[in-house]
């Protein structure tokens, strides 16, 4: 009560006026069993009641007008005096005329039910455990904004873990300048990704401030990692750079990246093991960055990878691929050698489940039937592609090899029970 009496000191005012027909010693009881013995003394009560006799209801009215807290006092009083809340709205408002009403049913009622607690909790008022659950089920825009608010909160944003699963940057020319643009996939009324478009001089400095705040958080969980750069290799530079001055490697679970060569190994470098699990390669690579990948222990324990762009000389690459379960790459050139190692892959290694070659130069369609030993061969005039299928040993399972002029697909398939 005392905290609430310094904070607002007109509300003894107030109440005073309000109470001014029951006699001032009368009145002196009620406030202290509202406020507590000795909060005001006998003495400064008297003169607080001389002053109030010289004041008229417009002056009382302009004190609740600038703050309506201070009718709290007057409240709860005819909550102890067990009026009704009619009684009491229609009492206040013939002394200082309107008031908003919300706000003092919102009190008479919170009295009533015996919390006499002239203090309304704020969310600043909240255990940190509250808050931290509460800023972990807003969404992402919310948590950034909010960091904004006060130093306390960018604390609390900071550690909570982020509220997004997607991290998507796209950096392109357009309009006569150059943009960034961060896709957000919460739930919206259209059901479209939320977009927030960087662009002015400043455009790189502002996206990687935000970038870095996400991923500095050590709770940051990633289901998807996309990353397209169509503008500089500079900015992939500055995003290996971000990541290297973290003192983690980020957790996601699919990484989509532009990334070219000696950038992109750099970039998965950055990435937990174990939890990577499938690699999205869109940039350009040669045989030797295929070696320095298979290096690394993200390559080793993820499951799952695609090259889009075409790789040169890619015949000493395969053997880097037989513990994954989908491989997709884009090569020069594809020999009947490579097609039987890919063959002799699933052989190996009953994890594989699917391999497919885009290739721009390979061995004719009959070349590749007659050196499989394809069963049940037949044209597919949907698919336009070859179809055909070898047994596995040893098990129920077998290949289904789909095939035409530029592409080869293994497929691992079990045998269907009559």
């Amino acid at each position: 009560m005392s905290k609430f009496i310094e904070n607002h000191p007109s509300a003894i005012e107030v109440f005073v006026w309000y109470g001014r027909e029951r006699g001032k010693n009368d009145l002196y009881k009620k406030l202290c069993s509202i406020i507590g013995e000795k909060r005001i003394s006998d003495e400064e009560f008297g003169e607080l009641v001389e002053k109030i006799e010289h004041l008229e209801n417009r002056d009382i009215g302009h004190l609740v007008v600038n703050n309506q807290a201070n009718l709290r006092l007057c409240i709860l009083s005819d909550v102890i005096d067990k009026k009704s809340i009619d009684e009491s709205y229609n009492a206040i408002c013939e002394m200082i005329g309107s008031i908003d009403y919300q706000d003092f049913e919102f009190w008479f009622n919170r009295f009533s039910s015996g919390n006499w607690n002239l203090y309304q909790k704020t969310f600043s008022d909240l255990p940190l455990l509250i808050v931290r659950n509460i800023l972990e089920f807003t969404d992402i825009l919310s948590q950034m904004r909010l960091r904004k608010v006060s130093r306390g909160l960018r604390n609390i944003v900071d550690q909570v873990k982020p509220s997004i699963d997607i991290f998507d940057y796209e950096f392109r020319h357009y309009d006569s300048q150059d943009i960034a643009i961060f896709r957000n996939f919460i739930e919206t009324a259209s059901n479209y990704p939320y977009e927030y478009f960087y662009s002015g001089e400043d455009y790189l400095e502002r996206a990687f401030n935000d970038m870095k705040i996400l991923l500095s958080n050590p709770r940051l969980r990633l289901a998807h990692f996309d990353w397209n750069n169509h503008v500089s290799s500079e900015i992939d530079r500055k995003l290996v750079d971000i990541l290297n001055s973290l003192n983690h490697k980020i957790e996601i679970m699919n990484l989509n990246a532009s990334l070219n060569g000696d950038l992109m190994i750099d970039l998965l470098k950055a990435m937990k093991p174990g939890a990577l699990e499938d690699i999205d390669f869109h940039g350009d690579f040669e045989p030797i960055h295929i070696d320095r990948l298979a290096q690394l222990d993200q390559w080793k324990k993820a499951t799952s990878v695609c090259f889009r762009e075409s790789i040169l000389d890619f015949s000493p690459c395969f053997h880097h691929f037989q513990h994954f379960e989908r491989v997709d790459i884009h090569v020069e050139s594809l020999s009947m050698d490579n097609i039987l190692f890919v063959k002799k892959l699933f052989i190996q290694n009953n994890k594989l489940k699917y391999f497919n070659i885009l290739a721009e130069n390979q061995p004719l369609e009959s070349e590749i039937a007659e050196a499989l030993g394809l069963s049940d061969l037949h044209f597919n005039e949907e698919d336009e592609c070859f179809s055909g299928r070898n047994e596995i040993p040893g098990s129920n399972e077998y290949l289904e090899v789909t095939f035409n002029d530029c592409r080869i697909k293994f497929v691992r398939k079990i045998e269907e029970s009559d």
